[in-house]
């Protein structure tokens, strides 16, 4: 380490402990920011040839917003094109930057090419608007500014700046809630450096109270603003300190360092890191709120001389471009019930786009105050407020903003208990709130004929669904009482029907949204971990469900909650599961669902028909039937079993492998016929393993003549193509042979690396058994989170212990599974097996 290296490092660990003492940020960009000027000059003053360059500091290092591993942004410039011993002296400090340990990143040139260079991209151009003088000619400095200033465009700028944030926030993808880049996120750092570009490409300086000189913000709002870039510059900070590097997301392996170094302290880990995504999710919020009122209005500056159009919406409101704005902004303070009609206005005029900045403000004001009990008490804000979801249009736009400006947890308090509130169980990537609102988003794409062709099937059921309106409120409703502890569906019920009753539904609407609430887990739970090809199932299913009406409403609900879950939950697969038990059940209501006996028959038919027809006599069926047994017509659906007899009817003593692909669900579907023997289940899902195929349903069964006869669908991993698949096709069937002839490939099992978040933020598995009707026979239910061989060695416990597996339903949720298995011994009615059972689950779960 050079002299000069060994100085900063030294200056640089005094500054982070004078930090930790007094945690300002603002002092720390200013002592580190000071030491870097100092290191700078001196090595300006060692550089030969640098008589009529002068050196600026660019981008954050010119802001005055330096963190502890940042890039050095800087700026050599000279009035004509740089000597080649000027160029080598630039190159000479860029080496000595790195010498030192830093990240230099220089810009040098004429002041016509650094000119050229900022015309040419807004991101240069940005830096240097930003540039102060650090060493040489300031005659220079001054001539480069003005030239900037003179060529640049100030509305190509702030619409290029204003691009660039839509850009930024499109590309937030669901899973970066979960470790947000504190610098890009919505609502992050860059959101309020865009703000002060806006401002200061129009003159205003930005560190200073020019904007509320200017009555662009108020002393409040500049206070707020400032307040939420300390506290995001706080947790960036940490964040630098804890990666010991330029880290800008908060990701799994740091976020309770830094909880910690913030001072959250709690005993268990998902708290503190709840605790620090609440202070980021609050500082972020507030930034998107100004955001509403800031940048408008800078962005009107520049507008205000053309010529826009206006026209009275009614007495108290008229329309201005698409922005809906108020002739008295008293008006929300004076008379309150304005808060919510202005928004009734803006959902019936499909042209406005939102509210008129000093409108907003004046509204966001009033609603802090105004919206309280006794508005919510007052008959007419209760019929606008459900007046929204009747009429639907723009709805889930509505409720983001209502949510975004904090005015729907005081409309409901009941919201303001889950505003933020993260759910670490390995499959939710939003929080409560943001999920809630896009289950509304979901339901409303349902109902939109410009989204028909995304679900065909559920959009045609909307369309016929007679109260959209309660759908959309049991999508508000239905996770509400999430984070109090306990049932949140029970809990929610109460909160349902209080609502149904103040708001004037009819009590079959209000029965109806409290059902739904209660029961919207239902579906799901039966399509993912029940048999629902079981007459027995879906019967009982349908007598929970009650009628054909709430049928419909609950595969609707279903199917727009668990697409706002996580984008990697849905699939082709269960949305297959759900359809299915949609249409068995509705046939159940219709009157066309028979018995299982006659289920079984129907069953037999079909595949007798399809014997005889590939030329098997009657003998042969019934001899083929007493192999199989009686409970196999029982156990599997038509069309499987269709698929089985045309591929084992002619040897079903013989071992063998088949597999299908399943254009629907994107999978593949494996037969496996072999005599039975110890652990052959077990072997099948390690196989699959290795072939790092998922399993997304598998179904055990062993014959009357002792042969196990697996079905099996399995997931693709993702990406696959057309050659991909034929040749993961091609490998597995020879697996697959190999393995019912008791030829098995050599295979050794490779762990998987748990992932961050499973690593910081475990959940305790959970194993759950209940007694079916018949002796000794019970469903297993497993809760854990997710890896390879997971089922394999659940598997090899139920061999070990010698457990009949009948049946098993696999549900992946992302880094969660919810795997049930239908399994039989006769010592499971003893507590004692049961206890031990357990025991060893949780053993092979935990390695």
């Amino acid at each position: 380490m050079t002299p000069l290296a060994a100085e900063l490092a030294r200056r640089k660990a005094d500054i982070i402990a004078d930090y930790r003492r007094h945690r300002n940020p603002q002092v720390f960009f200013r002592e580190y920011g000071a030491a870097l000027a100092q290191l700078l000059a001196g090595l300006w003053q060692a550089l030969p040839d640098t008589e009529g360059l002068c050196l600026l500091a660019t981008g954050g290092f010119g802001r005055g917003e330096i963190y502890p591993f940042s890039d050095i942004d800087l700026a050599l410039a000279a009035d004509a094109a740089l000597t080649p011993a000027q160029q080598s002296a630039a190159e000479m400090l860029v080496q000595q930057l790195w010498d030192c340990g830093l990240a230099p990143a220089l810009k040098s040139g004429s002041i016509a090419e650094l000119c050229a260079s900022a015309a040419a991209d807004l991101t240069g151009d940005t830096a240097l608007l930003e540039s102060r003088l650090l060493c040489g000619d300031a005659g220079v400095a001054q001539r480069l500014a003005r030239a900037l200033d003179l060529q640049r465009d100030v509305v190509g700028f702030i619409e290029g700046k204003l691009l660039e944030m839509q850009q930024r926030h499109a590309k937030a993808q669901a899973g970066s809630l979960l470790e947000p880049n504190v610098k890009t996120c919505p609502g992050g750092l860059r959101d309020i450096h865009t703000m002060l570009w806006l401002a200061q490409v129009q003159g205003m300086a930005p560190q200073s109270g020019s904007l509320v000189q200017r009555r662009i913000l108020s002393r409040t709002e500049w206070g707020v603003l400032m307040n939420s870039h300390r506290r995001l510059a706080r947790i960036r900070i940490e964040l630098h300190l804890a990666a010991g590097r330029a880290e800008e997301r908060l990701i799994f392996d740091l976020q309770l360092q830094v909880a910690a170094a913030l001072g959250h302290h709690d005993a268990e880990a998902h708290r503190r890191s709840e605790q620090l995504m609440r202070t980021l999710y609050r500082a972020t919020k507030a930034v998107k709120q100004l955001n509403g009122i800031l940048l408008p209005m800078l962005r009107g500056r520049v507008y205000s001389v053309l010529p826009r159009v206006v026209r009275d919406i009614d007495a108290d409101y008229y329309q201005v471009g698409n922005l809906l704005a108020v002739k008295d902004k008293t008006i929300f303070r004076r008379q309150p019930s304005h808060i919510f009609k202005i928004l009734s206005l803006w959902q019936q005029h499909s042209d406005v786009s939102g509210l008129a900045p000093q409108t907003l403000r004046a509204w966001w004001q009033a609603a802090q105050k105004q919206v309280n009990a006794a508005f919510y008490a007052n008959p007419v804000n209760r019929g606008r407020f459900v007046g929204f979801f009747r009429h639907g249009g723009g709805l889930t736009h509505l409720l983001r903003f209502l949510n975004l400006y904090g005015v729907l947890g005081r409309y409901l308090p009941e919201w303001s208990r889950i505003v933020g509130l993260l759910q670490h169980d390995l499959f939710h990537v939003y929080p409560v709130d943001d999920h809630i609102l896009m289950v509304v988003r979901n339901m409303r794409r349902l109902a939109l004929d410009a989204h028909s062709h995304e679900l065909p099937f559920a959009s045609g059921l909307m369309a016929a669904f007679g109260q959209p309106h309660i759908l959309y409120l049991a999508a508000l409703f239905h996770d509400i009482a999430k984070g109090r502890g306990g049932d949140h569906a029970q809990l929610g019920i109460a909160d349902a029907r209080r609502f149904a009753a103040d708001h004037f539904l009819s009590a079959e609407e209000g029965d109806l949204l409290a059902w739904l609430v209660e029961d919207h887990l239902l579906m799901s739970l039966v399509a993912q971990k029940e048999d629902i090809h079981n007459p027995e199932v879906v019967a009982r299913f349908c007598r929970r469900v009650g009628s054909q009406e709430r049928l419909s409403a609950l595969y609707l609900l279903t199917v727009a909650d668990i697409r706002g879950t996580n984008p990697k939950i849905w699939n082709s697969w269960k949305a297959g599961l759900l359809e299915s038990l949609y249409r068995l059940a509705l046939a159940h209501f219709q009157g066309k669902a028979a018995d299982s006996r006659l289920a079984v028959s129907r069953r037999q038919e079909s595949a007798r028909v399809q014997l005889e027809a590939s030329g098997l006599d009657e003998a042969g069926c019934r001899r083929l039937w007493q192999l199989l047994g009686p409970a196999y017509f029982v156990r599997h659906d038509e069309s499987v079993i269709n698929w089985h007899m045309s591929l084992i009817a002619g040897s079903p003593e013989q071992p063998q492998a088949h597999m299908r692909f399943l254009p629907d669900t994107g999978g593949l579907q494996v037969l496996v016929l072999m005599p039975n023997r110890e652990r052959l289940f077990a072997g099948l899902c390690r196989l699959f393993g290795h072939h790092n195929l998922s399993i997304l349903s598998a179904q055990a069964y062993v014959t009357d003549h002792n042969h196990i006869l697996d079905t099996f669908v399995l997931q693709l991993p993702p990406g696959c193509d057309a050659a991909d698949q034929t040749r993961i096709r091609r490998r597995l069937q020879q697996a697959l042979n190999g393995f019912v002839l008791l030829k098995p490939q050599p295979q050794r099992d490779v762990s998987q690396a748990a992932s961050r978040r499973l690593r910081h933020l475990p959940i305790a598995p959970r194993i759950l058994l209940s007694a079916e009707e018949a002796p000794g026979e019970y469903v297993l239910e497993i809760i854990a989170a997710n890896r390879r061989f997971l089922l394999a060695d659940i598997a090899d416990v139920l061999s070990e212990l010698n457990i009949s597996l009948r049946h098993a339903k696999i549900a992946t949720l992302d880094e969660r599974v919810e795997d049930s298995f239908l399994i039989r011994h006769p010592q499971l009615d003893q507590t004692a097996f049961q206890l031990l059972l357990k025991q060893k689950l949780l053993e092979k779960i935990g390695t």
